[in-house]
């Protein structure tokens, strides 16, 4: 039996494919080379439509997967451009505090020898990992798209802080 989940689960390899292809055929699958054997998926997306910002994202498994514990479940989400910690350097300070405002909805992990900030696509306890149904990339990437169209709102001043944090849209 192998450690990677892609080679013991060849059906929900499948599944993962057949869905990314439906719904984002312009995303790729990868291997990463930094000898993890973790795979993800690679594109860009435009959630905001023309005029918005074009997001490079890589969907990246955990060895896990499907899993989980953890935000983002199994499969992270890292913004590789804009960089979300570029996005939260600009972001103003609170003078009451010192603190930034911060971006909403994210989680910092290591990411190779580089701690990144990645997007929050599921709070553990509505991600699905059983026999029968598992949350796939496809869905993360659906939620990563809903959350970039937040994010540019919120930083351009279209929703408040509260709608922004709550996440209720």
């Amino acid at each position: 039996m192998s450690f990677y989940w892609y080679e013991n689960d060849h059906g929900l390899l499948d599944g993962e494919k057949m869905a990314m292809a439906k719904f984002f055929p312009a995303f790729k699958l990868y291997k990463l080379e930094d000898g993890s054997g973790r795979i993800y998926w690679r594109g860009k997306v435009q959630p905001t439509g023309k005029g918005g910002m074009v997001w490079d994202l890589m969907l990246i498994y955990k060895n896990d997967h499907p899993q989980s514990e953890g935000f983002g479940g199994s499969i992270q989400i890292l913004p590789v451009k804009p960089r979300l910690k570029d996005i939260a350097k600009q972001l103003p300070i609170d003078n009451d505090k010192g603190l930034g405002l911060g971006l909403p909805h994210i989680y910092r992990d290591n990411f190779g020898r580089n701690e990144e900030y990645f997007i929050c696509t599921a709070d553990p306890k509505y991600f699905k990992a059983s026999q029968t149904r598992s949350t796939s990339a496809a869905s993360s990437l659906s939620w990563a798209c809903k959350w970039i169209l937040l994010c540019e709102m919120w930083l351009n001043g279209e929703i408040s802080d509260d709608v922004a944090r709550e996440g209720v849209y």
